[in-house]
Parts: C-alpha cells; sequence; structure tokens
C-alpha cells in the first residue's frame, strides 16, 4: 500500500501563486474596488428595508391604497447588461442613463387588499421609484384609446421626456396599454421604450397603474443568447446531469464491489457536513428564485415549492457524495494507492496542514490563470458575462451563508469526478490523462448554464482548471484538491460578500479567505494530541 506523500516543489507553487494572485488582483479586484470608489455609480447600495419602505409610500400615493404588505428582490436587466458588456458600453451606460433607467433594481412586490400585486422598482443607490406595473387588477377598467394616448403621453412629458421625441409604436386597447419609443435615445442598437397603462377609475378620471421605461436590444441579440441558453440547457442536462446520475448509480455498485478495501463509515461526516451546508443554502436563495420568475403572481409560493424539490435533489446529491466517497476510496485502495488517508494514519495531520498551504497556493495560481483564460476567449471568442439574480448577494437571506457554497461545491465535485470519477475511469482505461479528462467535462458541462456566453465558455475555461485539479489530486490526493477548491471558490465568493460594502460584510469574506488555516490546524492538533508517526516524505523523482 502506497503511503508516501509526495514532497512538492514550494518554491516553484509559490512563484506561480504569487504570479497569479497579482495578476488576479490587478485585472480583477483593483479596478473593480477603484470603479466602486471613484465611477460614476460610486454610491452605496441602499437597504432592502429602504427600498421596501420607499415601495409602500409609493404605493399609498399612487393607488390610493396601503399595501397589506411588502417585499423586495434584487432584480436585473440581465439581457440589456450582458448587451452592455459585449458592446463595452456599460460604463457609458452609467453615466448617461443608470440615473432614471438602471439596469439593476430593488422589484418590491406590493400585496393589494384587492388581491392585486404592484410591481415597484426602486433605484438601489438613489432610493427612488423608477418603475412599477400592477397585475391581477380584475376589477380594473381599462382607460379608452383616446383618453390613454392623452394621459399617457402627458404623464410622459410629466416625466422628463420630449413631447416631440415620443413616437407612438403599438397599442393594446383591451389593457389599456400604449409604447412609445423615445427618439435619439439609445445605446449602441439599444433603443428606450416606454410601456405605459391606463385604468379608468369611477369619477371618470385615468390614472397610470403601469410605468415601464426599458433599452430594447437588438433582435439578432436577444436570439443569439436564447439560443446559446438553450443549448446550454441541452449541454447541462445532457452531458452533466445524466452523466452524473450514472456516475452515481456506479459509485453505488463499485462502493459494495470494494467494499474490502475501504468502510461504508469512512465518507459519512464530508456527506453531513455538505448535505447540512447545501440545505441551508437552498433556503438562503429563495429571494433569487422569486426574483428569477419575474413579474407573477404569487411568485414567493412558487419559489417554496422550487426550493423544496431543490431540497429532495440536494439529498440525492449527498447520497451521490457519500457513496463517491466510499467507492472512490475503495477503487483507489484495490489499485494499491492512498490517495485519502484516513484520520489517525501515520502522519495525517501534517498531510492535512500541508495539503492546506498547497491548496492556498494552487488557488491563488488557478485565480491568475482564469483571469488569463477568460481574456484570452474574450479576444478570441468575444466571450462576456451578465448578470443572474440567483447568485446575487443582495438576494440571499444571510449573506454571510454565501461563501459556504464553496465547501459544498468543493466536497461533492471532489469526491463525485476526481476521487470517484477518476478512479473509476483509471480502472476502466487505465490512462491518466483520460481517466482525467472524461470526468473533467462531465464537471465543466455542468458549468455552462452560468451567465457566460458563448456557453462553451465556461466549458473551455473549467477544463484547463478541471485537469490541473486532476493533476493536485494524482499527485498529492484528496484533501489536497479538496482545499484548492474550496479555497479558490471561496475567495470569489468573499469577495463579492465584501464588495456589498459594509463592515461586516468585509470582516466576514476575510474570515472566510483565512479560514482553512484554523480548519487545517484544529485536525492537527488534534491528529498530534493522538501521536502518530509521521509520514515518510520524499521527493517525487524517488519514486518508481
Amino acid at each position: 500500500m502506497n503511503t508516501i506523500q509526495l514532497r512538492p516543489n514550494w518554491k516553484m507553487y509559490a512563484w506561480l501563486a504569487g504570479i497569479g494572485l497579482l495578476t488576479y488582483l490587478l485585472i480583477q479586484i483593483i479596478p473593480s474596488t477603484a470603479e466602486s470608489f471613484f465611477g460614476t455609480n460610486s454610491e452605496p447600495v441602499i437597504e432592502r428595508e429602504a427600498a421596501e419602505e420607499a415601495a409602500a409610500a409609493f404605493v399609498k400615493k399612487q393607488f390610493q391604497t396601503v399595501p397589506e404588505g411588502v417585499h423586495g428582490v434584487h432584480q436585473s436587466d440581465s439581457l440589456l447588461y450582458g448587451y452592455l458588456e459585449k458592446n463595452k458600453l456599460t460604463r457609458s451606460y452609467e453615466k448617461k442613463y443608470d440615473a432614471n433607467f438602471p439596469t439593476d433594481t430593488y422589484q418590491v412586490t406590493a400585496k393589494m387588499p384587492d388581491r392585486s400585486e404592484v410591481f415597484v422598482y426602486v433605484h438601489m443607490q438613489k432610493g427612488t421609484v423608477v418603475a412599477w406595473n400592477r397585475i391581477n387588477e380584475e376589477s380594473a377598467e381599462p382607460a379608452p384609446e383616446k383618453e390613454l394616448a392623452d394621459t399617457a403621453l402627458a404623464f410622459a412629458v410629466s416625466k422628463g421626456f420630449v413631447k416631440s421625441a415620443l413616437k407612438q409604436s403599438k397599442v393594446d386597447p383591451e389593457k389599456g396599454q400604449i409604447w412609445y419609443d423615445v427618439a435619439d435615445t439609445s445605446i449602441g442598437n439599444a433603443k428606450l421604450t416606454l410601456s405605459i397603462r391606463g385604468e379608468k377609475l369611477p369619477n371618470g378620471n385615468v390614472f397610470i397603474s403601469a410605468y415601464k421605461p426599458q433599452f430594447k436590444v437588438p433582435a439578432d441579440y436577444a436570439s443569439y443568447v436564447s439560443n446559446q441558453k438553450r443549448l446550454a440547457n441541452y449541454l447541462s442536462t445532457i452531458g452533466s446531469l445524466f452523466l452524473s446520475f450514472v456516475l452515481f448509480i456506479l459509485a453505488i455498485v463499485y462502493a459494495s464491489l470494494y467494499r474490502k478495501h475501504t468502510s461504508f463509515v469512512r465518507g459519512i461526516v464530508l456527506s453531513v457536513l455538505f448535505l447540512a451546508m447545501y440545505l441551508a443554502n437552498d433556503f438562503n436563495l429563495t429571494d433569487g428564485i422569486i426574483a428569477s420568475y419575474g413579474e407573477i403572481a404569487n411568485a414567493d409560493a412558487m419559489a417554496l415549492v422550487a426550493v423544496i424539490v431543490t431540497c429532495l435533489i440536494t439529498v440525492i446529491m449527498g447520497l451521490s457524495v457519500y457513496f463517491s466517497l466510499v467507492g472512490g476510496d475503495g477503487l483507489w485502495q484495490g489499485m494499491g494507492r492512498n490517495l485519502w488517508p484516513r484520520f489517525g494514519q501515520p502522519g495525517y495531520g501534517e498531510h492535512v496542514w500541508r495539503s492546506m498551504w498547497l491548496g492556498y497556493l494552487t488557488a491563488f495560481m488557478l485565480l491568475g490563470l482564469q483571469t488569463v483564460i477568460f481574456i484570452i476567449l474574450m479576444q478570441v471568442n468575444g466571450s462576456w458575462s451578465t448578470t443572474d439574480v440567483t447568485q446575487s448577494p443582495y438576494n440571499l437571506a444571510a449573506p454571510w451563508l454565501f461563501p459556504v457554497l464553496a465547501w459544498c461545491a468543493a466536497i461533492s465535485e471532489e469526491a463525485v469526478y476526481r476521487l470517484f470519477g477518476i478512479g473509476l475511469m483509471k480502472r476502466w482505461f487505465r490512462n491518466s490523462f483520460v481517466a482525467s479528462l472524461i470526468p473533467t467535462i462531465i464537471w465543466a458541462l455542468g458549468h455552462v448554464t452560468y451567465p457566460i456566453f458563448p456557453s462553451t465558455t465556461r466549458l473551455l475555461e473549467l477544463t484547463v482548471i478541471g485537469l490541473i485539479f486532476s493533476f493536485l489530486f494524482l499527485r498529492y490526493g484528496f484533501i489536497t484538491v479538496l482545499f484548492a477548491h474550496a479555497i479558490f471558490d471561496s475567495v470569489m465568493m468573499a469577495i463579492s460578500l465584501m464588495f456589498m460594502g459594509s463592515a461586516s460584510h468585509i470582516l466576514l469574506g476575510i474570515v472566510y479567505i483565512v479560514l482553512p488555516i484554523p480548519i487545517a490546524w484544529l485536525m492537527r492538533y488534534v491528529d498530534k494530541k493522538r501521536g502518530p508517526k509521521p509520514f515518510v516524505t520524499v521527493p517525487p523523482s524517488a519514486l518508481q
């Protein structure tokens, strides 16, 4: 049984980590920090409660009714934001239009006594109402076309639009809704349109029940994004979800076949940790699900159902993690390699301690490499990214819990695709590169639905990063790659948390970044108290 831990070339890894971290900071973090302090959109984001209060006051004034309840989520015009990013128009848009037509807002849902719902959009920095729309207004009478046109035009002028610049493009008499194109108001080929709906009151007056200004992206861009999303869903469903389920079934089979080489107690702790953290985050992401629905009635109830379904899927994922840990360990032990040392084995604590530091160095290196890959793909493939409200820190019930997902991803993905996936493929094909490539591609395909286009961007990026994780796993073991993956994701998630701006978020971000150190120290301390003998460490060249 091979229990020898390879001794890494610390100097080489330190140099690569330094270069990677410097690249990441200079290209991604420092410019973003400078923009947040000195950019045109540098005002702090208001609290969600302030947006809810502003929306409630607006509804009371506009609809002459006090809402029964209000609830805000972060909403984003992902299609427009992506168009701006692709064409490098984001800063120009922020300078010229963000004050009145922000791409990102608080979408506050006000539940009314008549069972209608009013969606009020509040500027995230200024706290002003920039749009609204009432739905399910069953007793409402649409404004007659002539009165609608007169009222809507006068209202648009009151909002600062020049009358001569407004050109009526469409009208829906049945809904009492009218659309205007605004001349000379565009960004790139995206042109501003106004959607206004009027309702007739019992006293004969017309009031505005919906006002939504929106920059419409070109049809060819919208069609391209739609096709890319369809491709991503296909690749994710067939290439990742289905094949991951196959790996789950195979993990159960091989856990049974190789049970004499492992123990069914081995994966319990990590599996329970994964399950507990992931279930907590399932509920933490509820508002992100609500935001993804847009303007639909009873979105909160639908989101709760979606969370329950997600929790059931999470339980299945937890079982997959458990059997992958047991089956993967059994496969490698059966092939004569101890890639996941047991607690209490000689040198376990020191192995964890070295794995943690090597994990930091590798993570810093990969942060820089990922940055370089994106730059190359932007130049060669025209890649760009956009927003995703389901992952927004502002849609988290407990933002401080968000970076815990980094450990969930590290435990589950390293167990399924590295420990078991590579072990299985190594058993089948013998070749280490082929054994690493197949599960890496399956893993990478699971990320293609992220809002980065073309949809194959993340496939290319993560195939490279996944192969490096595979190398790290085969050379230094499961614990090392677990730390590397967790630190890699933790840094990015912690920085996202820190950019929320408050002192508590910044402090928590720092805690998450350094958290692996006390974890590894504690494991080493407990191991030392048991008094085991150390591993024999040798340079790689000494192994035959």
